[in-house]
């Protein structure tokens, strides 16, 4: 439950303070000039680069060394206060009152062109977006964060759920979490986060830093955070209105108060309020909310300067009030940060309107004047268009877009990492040793924030129960092996030290409990063992199943090597005595055909016995470019159907024999044979970017698409071989980002077999057709209305899938349905083969529709003449084949 309301969290930038800096207390209460509590309030010590919130009684407390420091107050809506104070005592209360902020309304409103003056704020600040977001080179930071969950109500799914989970949620509590992390960033997005501190008690794991990190690498100058469209984005103007709302002076700068509104209900869409400085187009405060799956979650940030002209966030807060599927509880997060260094990015220059602020800064003027003279004419010429716009007092949006472009151009020239294949990992993690040690007065020495009365008293429940676990003998008497759960459920048992990890499906898992009319009922598991090495890995996959109405064991051993980490080899060794699929790449899913047969008499799965051994090897002799070969030889058994069982008997009369309905198969191609394989496939994807994870590469993205090419070869009269054909095939397939959350994917296939001296139908050619009214796991290149088996050839063939995704396309554009965080799809494929007239098939269907659903409907044609029509559903299930 914690796990799954945390992942719906906007990530947190966050950084915070050292043990070797504390010495002297500076506390006290934030109200209003009513003497109402101000709650979550930031408190900045600019000498310090440190700054920490108010709780949400309105206290405060802030560890400092001795010194005269300048705090200050703020909250948005009120006015900011400053305060000079020089500590000497151990402890100072100091109690603030925040007068509400009166916002001016500046005697024009309206720009030139009739539109609410925001929008030229707002268009300066997007163009500029890309200037702030690459502002900062590298820091260091450490960070308080503390984490709240206050479980009002669970549903009875979720009771029932964990009622075997040894610490499981309770309504009516409140649990805490509190971490404390040294964090050094390094641009563009790299992150190194050290756990020095972490307690808890979460329901699940003790002390668990699961999500701690998620919060650290969120920037809102980017365009999107996840599936969030920002206001700063380049296309914001598509998804939001902007007002004016006043504007106030604080520390020597102009401060827009601007409202978001977006166009339309939509959980990729925030609103609220943010501030923005006039003339540095920089964001000073926002407070957004977002209306996530479950429920309201509003975040605010404070941003402090911390450099010349640099201002980063010094305070976050955040709150989800969750309401989901009859769960109802809240999450609140507050962090407290403060910068031990901060390097700027000198490759990136400040526009000279930004730059000359004050007369004491004539030096730095100077020193880019200078350096303006040393650049090449078309840069200066450039950097005079962008002085001239950023002059303007009311952007086009034309305009703007050519201010950020010109912005982005000098980010990506001083950028030494887009020319780089390699992308560095965003996200690295070390745990301190002694992390979870119960130090109580460690604890009061690091906490910035101070807990109101609730938490206080679940922080010595805490103190009571780390101690509890720190007691070896109690935490090892308090882990308990459910035996039957294990059996039926499967387990997962991960040594981080050992890199080992054992897996057991279970019995009741819905892939390893199937029915099929050649094997009946079949049941039985998997279990697995991996291990990671320095250089290299392995990985055992066991699986042992009984087919009833056969009465036969099968099983499949998979052994795998992993070697030649940065070409990303491996090695694997496969044997196996099982039923098979005919069409064993892309054939319907076990549970689809389970349901299909059970209930309707729709046997469409139809199988043989595969006994094989198999060898194959992966390798990239450079980036980019995949050489796979393997060899198998298997022994290929004809089956017939075994049982005629069915839950509902009306449908028996539709079962079929265990022969696939294809016109071109004969008596000897499903005969029983022997077959010698290789095969060869070369693939190949230009400018392929990776990133380097535990020591091993793996492949992300290109713009470039990819080429493959294989080969399939059967060896006769070797080992007792029956089978002799070569068949090849040539690919092109290519992902086209058009937008935030906007792709075209297309895939041209064209295949042909060279000679077919002695062919079996297990060797054909076969599709991804998906006949059911319910397919797993989605609609991505297949054919719909194509019955299993039907155009599988021996001869050429040729295919194509062209498909274009968008949060808006049609349907979606409605009022009730643009909350909905659906995707839309149009698809279209093509298939030719011998024997049959081309077949077209256009379709139109939502994803992700609760996450996991989807629905579309699709239409075919046979030549010119129209072939079908379908409504289908698609489940995407995770562990389900």
């Amino acid at each position: 439950m914690k796990k799954w309301l945390l992942r719906l969290a906007f990530p947190i930038l966050a950084a915070v303070m050292p043990l070797c800096s504390l010495g002297q207390i500076i506390k006290g209460r934030i109200t209003d000039d009513t003497g109402r509590p101000i709650p979550y309030a930031s408190i900045y010590a600019k000498e310090l680069r440190q700054g920490t919130s108010s709780n949400s009684d309105g206290d405060y407390l802030l560890r400092v060394p001795n010194g005269e420091y300048t705090f200050v107050f703020r909250s948005l809506g009120y006015e900011t206060v400053d305060r000079r104070i020089k500590l000497d005592a151990s402890e100072v209360t100091l109690n603030i009152t925040m007068p509400v902020k009166p916002f001016l309304i500046a005697p024009v409103t309206v720009g030139g062109k009739g539109e609410d003056i925001a929008y030229d704020v707002v268009r300066k600040a997007i163009a500029m977006a890309p200037y702030y977001r690459n502002l900062v080179s590298e820091y260091e930071a450490e960070v308080y964060l503390k984490g709240t969950f206050k479980v009002d109500k669970l549903s009875w799914l979720v009771k029932r759920s964990l009622k075997d989970s040894p610490n499981p949620p309770k309504e009516g509590s409140l649990y805490m979490q509190e971490t404390y992390n040294n964090v050094k960033f390094t641009a563009p997005d790299k992150f190194d986060q050290k756990v020095k501190m972490v307690r808890s008690n979460f329901p699940g794991e003790i002390n668990s830093t699961d999500n701690i990190l998620g919060f650290v690498s969120a920037n809102l100058y980017q365009p999107k955070i996840g599936e969030i469209i920002l206001p700063l984005a380049p296309y914001a103007f598509n998804h939001y209105q902007f007002k004016y709302e006043g504007y106030a002076f604080q520390d020597n700068r102009a401060l827009v108060k601007v409202k978001v509104i977006p166009k339309r209900k939509s959980r990729q869409l925030v609103d609220g309020y943010m501030y923005i400085a006039e003339d540095y187009w920089n964001l000073h405060e926002i407070d957004f909310t977002v209306q996530s799956l479950a429920g309201p979650f509003r975040i605010k940030q404070t941003f402090g300067e911390v450099e010349r002209n640099a201002w980063l966030p010094i305070s976050q807060y955040f709150d989800i009030d969750a309401n989901f599927l009859g769960n109802v509880g809240r999450i609140q997060y507050v962090t407290a940060i403060k910068y031990l260094n901060v390097k700027l990015n000198s490759k990136v220059k400040p526009p000279v309107k930004i730059n000359i602020v004050k007369e004491a800064e004539t030096k730095q003027i100077a020193e880019d004047t200078q350096a303006k003279r040393n650049t090449s004419p078309r840069k200066q010429k450039e950097d005079a268009r962008m002085e001239q716009l950023l002059a303007k007092d009311n952007l086009t949006n034309r305009e703007m877009y050519e201010l950020q472009k010109l912005m982005q151009k000098q980010v990506r020239q001083s950028d030494s990492l887009p020319n780089k294949l390699e992308v560095p990992n965003p996200l690295t993690i070390t745990v301190d040793s002694a992390a979870t040690k119960p130090d109580t007065v460690a604890w009061q020495q690091v906490r910035p924030v101070a807990l109101n009365a609730e938490e206080f008293k679940v922080n010595k429940e805490i103190d009571s129960k780390l101690q509890l676990y720190s007691d070896t003998a109690v935490a090892d008497s308090a882990v308990k092996v459910n035996l039957p759960k294990i059996l039926y459920n499967g387990h997962r048992w991960y040594d981080a030290k050992k890199k080992r990890t054992i897996r057991f499906s279970g019995f009741g898992a819905p892939n390893e409990l199937r029915f099929n009319t050649v094997d009946g009922f079949v049941v039985g598991a998997w279990g697995s063992y991996g291990k990671q090495y320095r250089a290299n890995g392995i990985y055992i996959r066991q699986s042992a199943y009984y087919a009833f109405a056969r009465k036969t064991p099968m099983g499949e051993t998979d052994f795998r090597f992993s070697y030649a980490n940065m070409n990303r080899g491996l090695a694997s060794v496969r044997l196996g005595w099982i039923s098979y699929d005919f069409n064993s790449d892309a054939g319907i899913s076990p549970i689809t055909n389970t349901s299909a047969t059970l209930w309707f008499g729709r046997n469409y799965l139809k199988l043989y016995e595969n006994r094989y051994v198999s060898l194959s090897n992966r390798i990239d002799p450079f980036n980019g470019f995949e050489v796979y070969t393997s060899v198998s030889l298997a022994r290929r058994v004809e089956l017939q159907n075994n049982t005629d069982f069915i839950l509902y008997k009306q449908n028996l009369k539709w079962y079929t024999p265990n022969i696939p309905a294809n016109e071109a198969i004969t008596t000897q191609s499903l005969s029983t044979h022997n077959s010698l394989e290789g095969s060869i496939r070369l693939r190949y994807t230009p400018f392929y970017h990776y990133r380097i994870r535990n020591g091993r590469k793996q492949m992300l993205y290109s713009r470039w698409p990819t080429i493959t090419f294989q080969v399939h070869k059967a060896l006769p009269n070797v080992l007792s071989s029956n089978s002799d054909y070569l068949r090849w095939e040539a690919m092109l397939n290519q992902t086209i980002r058009t937008g935030p959350s906007n792709r075209i994917t297309y895939k041209v296939i064209f295949g042909d077999f060279a000679y077919k001296h002695s062919l079996y139908f297990v060797d054909f050619k076969h599709f991804n057709t998906m006949r059911v009214p319910v397919v797993i796991p989605s609609f991505n290149e297949g054919y719909q209305n194509i019955s299993y088996y039907r155009r599988s050839t021996s001869d050429s063939y040729a295919q194509a899938f062209l498909g274009y995704q968008s949060p808006y396309l049609a349907l979606k554009y409605l009022p009730f349905l643009s909350n909905r965080i659906w995707l839309e799809n149009l698809q279209f494929a093509l298939l030719k083969t011998q024997g049959y007239k081309p077949y077209y098939e256009f379709g139109y269907y939502i994803s992700q529709i609760g996450v996991v659903g989807g629905i579309g409907i699709f239409g075919s044609f046979e030549g010119t003449r129209f072939h079908s029509l379908s409504v289908k559903a698609s489940l995407l299930i995770p562990g389900v084949e």
